[in-house]
C-alpha cells in the first residue's frame, strides 16, 4: 500500500497476506489507513465496499501497469533490486523481513539524519548475535 500526495510517493506498508479475498484485503487496508482515505488500487473486485474509504480503481488492461500506477511499480522495482543486489535472491521464510526492510528504507528515503539516528539507536539497544541466533536455530558446530 502506498500514499501519494501531490504527485509524490509517500509512505508504504507491505505485508504477506494469506490470500486475495475481500476479507483479507479489507482487513489490511483498515489496519493501515484512517477513515476518509482514498485507496488507489488495480481494480481487483475484492477491494469493493471498503467502509470509510474512497476506492479509486484503475483497471490495468492493455496499458502497461507502470503508466497507470507508477509509484507502486517503483516500490516493487526497488524490492526486486534489493533481492538481486543485497541478498542475491529471497528465501521464502524471510520474505516478511525483506518487506520490512524495504518499508523502512522507503519511508525514510528523504530523511537521512533521522534514518541514521534510528539505526544507531537500534544498534545501541541490540545485543550482538551470530547468524544462527539471527535465524532462530542453534549452530551445528556449537559445543553443548
Amino acid at each position: 500500500m502506498e500514499c501519494v500526495e501531490g504527485g509524490k510517493a509517500g509512505r508504504i506498508r507491505l505485508t504477506l497476506i494469506a490470500d486475495y479475498s475481500a476479507a483479507t484485503l479489507k482487513e489490511f487496508v483498515a489496519a493501515n489507513t484512517v477513515e476518509g482515505t482514498t485507496v488507489l488500487t488495480d481494480g481487483l473486485s475484492s477491494y469493493k465496499g471498503m467502509k470509510g474509504r474512497k476506492h479509486l480503481p484503475k483497471t490495468v488492461g492493455l496499458m502497461a501497469a507502470h503508466v497507470l500506477l507508477p509509484w507502486i511499480h517503483r516500490v516493487f522495482s526497488n524490492l526486486k533490486r534489493l533481492a538481486l543486489g543485497v541478498y542475491h535472491g529471497f528465501r521464502r521464510r524471510h520474505v516478511q523481513a525483506y518487506l520490512d526492510e524495504l518499508v523502512f528504507r522507503w519511508n525514510r528515503r528523504r530523511h537521512y539524519r533521522s534514518s541514521f539516528d534510528m539505526l544507531f539507536g537500534i544498534g545501541l539497544k541490540t545485543l550482538p548475535m551470530d547468524y544462527w541466533a539471527l535465524i532462530g536455530r542453534t549452530s551445528p558446530n556449537r559445543a553443548l
